[in-house]
């Protein structure tokens, strides 16, 4: 068997196997809200990275990633149990007036 990328190696042990490998411990999805949290919480994400915009789109619609709304992040904590990360840009003033979102 093959695996170089021309090679298709769908439904072939190496990716199930390989799938498997890079679940085992759990997913931490990305959510830009509180449904799609609650969501990856219900179908056993072990975290959420709460973001502005979810990669993909934006490599699709052009742009940038900002960092999360600290209301949005804050919504997301008190919705789920499971730990919520964000994106924070470094010595942003965000950082200094709400460090309770960093915990």
């Amino acid at each position: 068997m093959t695996t170089s990328a021309s090679a298709p190696t769908e439904g072939t042990f190496l990716v199930k196997a390989g799938l498997a490998k890079m679940l085992k411990g759990g997913v931490i999805m990305d959510v830009t809200n509180v449904e799609q949290a609650r969501i990856a919480e219900e179908t056993g994400a072990v975290a959420v990275i709460a973001l502005e915009r979810i990669p993909a789109d934006i490599r699709v619609d052009g742009g940038v990633a900002r960092m999360s709304d600290p209301d949005m992040i804050d919504a997301i904590k008190k919705a789920v149990t499971i730990p919520v990360m964000a994106k924070a840009r470094i010595k942003h003033f965000v950082v200094v007036e709400y460090p309770k979102l960093l915990v």
